[in-house]
């Protein structure tokens, strides 16, 4: 894990120096990095993944918008959990160290779950928000995520890379031809998630699901017609929040930009404010 954490930190220091990419770490540990100018928008990623999902995203928005992306904990070059923590305050530290009052949030899946407690708690400092692949706290589906039996035992072995061999044969993690080989390798290089302590990871005092008529910023909602599991997550937010607008992509999967980019890329292009 450290040999690909290194590597991920090498092709970042690369990058930087060719895009005039700005990198830092928060005080609590989260890695980040900026790009860009104009209105902030921070792009929040899904489990098992990193920052690097979102460099196309990035570079078409930083013309127009300063773009932060950064690692969850326990993900690509963010520290990992030593003590309790949430992921609201992870994205707080990552505001305050750049000094951003306001942004726009773009998150996908996990980062959508994220991004939909800051707009319910931190609502001063959230422009509006975009939910790809939504997950909404406290949320019960009737249709389960896709995983295989095999999962379970090889979490319980505690084998990593069998878990994530059985993850990426699933449609969760299904992705275009030319984006397969960045998800493979997102998800082989950020196994230390596993390794985390669960119950150092608090969620928020109520769930997001019993509070989304509260949510007063600007919503998008954006689901694939292949992402099955995440479809009535995705239609409860376009019904109980107010205003919000849900577009669906025809044959979009679960990790949506990185199987339809150009409806993707279109449908956020609509919905920020031009500069």
């Amino acid at each position: 894990m450290k040999a690909a954490i290194a590597v991920f930190a090498c092709a970042l220091g690369a990058a930087a120096a060719a895009q005039s990419l700005r990198t830092g770490k928060t005080a609590g540990g989260i890695a980040y990095d900026v790009q860009g100018s104009g209105p902030p928008v921070v792009l929040l990623t899904g489990s098992n993944l990193d920052r690097r999902m979102w460099t196309r995203e990035a570079e078409w928005l930083a013309k127009s918008h300063t773009v932060v992306r950064y690692d969850l904990r326990a993900h690509g070059l963010s520290d990992t959990a030593t003590k309790e923590f949430t992921h609201l305050d992870d994205l707080i530290g990552v505001l305050d160290a750049l000094k951003i009052e306001k942004a726009a949030l773009i998150g996908l899946s996990a980062g959508s779950a994220i991004a939909l407690d800051a707009a319910l708690d931190i609502p001063s400092r959230v422009d509006r928000i975009v939910l790809a692949g939504p997950a909404v706290g406290g949320f019960v589906s009737k249709v389960p995520v896709p995983f295989p039996p095999e999962l379970m035992p090889a979490l319980q072995s505690r084998d990593w890379r069998k878990v994530s061999e059985v993850l990426l044969t699933t449609p969760v993690f299904a992705a275009s031809p030319e984006s397969e080989p960045l998800v493979r390798q997102m998800v082989f290089e950020n196994e230390r998630l596993w390794t985390v302590d669960r119950a150092l990871m608090k969620s928020p005092p109520q769930p997001a699901s019993g509070r989304l008529e509260s949510v007063k910023v600007p919503t998008l909602v954006l689901i694939g017609d292949k992402d099955v599991s995440q479809k009535e997550h995705a239609e409860a937010l376009a019904a109980r929040i107010p205003g919000a607008r849900m577009v669906r992509v025809a044959g979009g999967g679960h990790l949506l930009n990185l199987t339809s980019p150009t409806e993707f890329d279109a449908a956020v292009r609509a919905f920020l404010p031009s500069r």
